[in-house]
């Protein structure tokens, strides 16, 4: 168990239960010394992770996860040290909500047509600030018995085998990008949102590429980005996209990261704290920090 996680969610994010002030909590109890908040464009749980956080003795960082496009790919960017009050900030996850609480709209519709019932209320009712999730959509479908037969959700029901991660995995095999219940969001470009986190004085991080980039697709191209650093020490990578993403960040020069890209229930594998560092957490916390300062 690491005592650095720079990758983690709360409520703020669409896809997970525990409070900014538990997750910091949780964090405590973990034993991080150094851990950073980085909800799925959003920066609202920031103040109370950082408060609570200062009050349990945990270094913390502000942070957060932004959806972006790049050369066909949706990547996450992360941000960290950033100003949550930037005024063009605000205004950019405002755009982003907007193009979000768009296409759950359309994702529910492209569901349904699939022959896959859910409680279109009670999923909009639990939709966090009116948007839709693909888990939230999973949640209420795979409790109808009217669905247990269905062939794209039997793999999810206890004993398939995508039922590890029942809610995650709907997204993954139903509403990923070329699944057949995909709706794209026209999310901005990776240098746009780069260069908004810039502007709010964070540094721009990407986030679990060996998830984003397949097979290393594209990956020169993406680190040809103003870029500052990339998580390279997470659960997404095997040993040797580890040492890939290790090479190539070092040769650019630039930061190397890792988180555990928490989430709780949605993919209860994942534990606070879970990240393999190599032997090298203590470099890549000093060469973060010392970038913050």
């Amino acid at each position: 168990m690491a005592q650095t996680d720079l990758h983690m969610h709360s409520s703020a994010s669409l896809d997970e239960e525990i409070s900014p002030r538990g997750l910091a909590e949780r964090c405590r109890q973990n034993g991080m010394t150094l851990a950073a908040l980085t909800d799925h464009n959003s920066v609202e749980g920031v103040a109370e992770f950082m408060w609570r956080g200062a009050q349990l003795g945990v270094r913390t960082i502000p942070g957060i996860e932004l959806d972006c496009m790049e050369h066909g790919h949706n990547l996450h960017i992360l941000g960290y040290g950033l100003d949550i009050a930037d005024q063009t900030l605000k205004q950019a996850l405002h755009e982003i909500r907007a193009l979000q609480t768009q296409a759950g709209v359309r994702l529910m519709d492209a569901v349904e047509a699939l022959g896959i019932r859910f409680e279109r209320e009670q999923v909009l009712e639990q939709a966090k600030g009116g948007i839709v999730s693909a888990e939230g959509i999973a949640a209420s479908a795979l409790q109808l018995a009217e669905n247990q037969q269905h062939p794209l959700l039997r793999p999810l029901l206890p004993g398939g085998e995508l039922s590890d991660r029942p809610l995650v995995n709907f997204y993954w095999s139903v509403c990923a990008p070329g699944k057949p219940a995909y709706q794209p969001v026209d999310f901005p470009s990776a240098g746009q949102v780069i260069d908004w986190i810039h502007a709010a004085g964070g540094i721009a991080v990407l986030a679990h590429p060996g998830a984003s980039l397949k097979n290393g697709t594209d990956v020169d191209a993406v680190l040809t980005l103003p870029l500052d650093g990339v998580e390279v020490f997470t659960r997404y990578h095997n040993a040797a996209q580890t040492a890939f993403y290790l090479e190539k960040t070092q040769q650019k020069g630039l930061l190397v990261t890792g988180g555990s890209d928490f989430h709780g229930r949605i993919k209860p594998d994942l534990e606070v704290g879970d990240i393999d560092f190599s032997g090298m957490e203590s470099k890549a916390r000093e060469m973060l920090l010392a970038a913050l300062d």
